[in-house]
């Protein structure tokens, strides 16, 4: 037996994450989604506490510093790729 995470509970924690991720996103009102898609990486640090505590509470456990910090990134991320203000000419 080896010591690494099996592959299909790797795929099954990102897809709760991303399905966390996508739950958050849909329930932010659209000035919120704005906000964050342009907020730079230092103003994302201050989001993690808040972040955390909707994560625990989705999920019945505390959700450790990292996986909370990478979740944190992915939805800034995606919300960087939909959600951002650009110049239309």
């Amino acid at each position: 037996m080896s010591d690494k995470p099996d592959s299909k509970d790797i795929n099954n924690n990102l897809s709760h994450a991303d399905e966390i991720i996508e739950e958050i996103i849909s329930e932010l009102p659209l000035k919120e989604r704005v906000a964050i898609a342009n907020m730079n990486k230092g103003d994302i640090e201050i989001l993690k506490n808040v972040f955390n505590k909707y994560v625990s509470g989705k999920t019945d456990t505390e959700a450790d510093d990292s996986e909370c910090t990478d979740m944190m990134n992915n939805l800034w991320s995606k919300l960087q790729k939909t959600h951002r203000l650009r110049v239309v000419k």
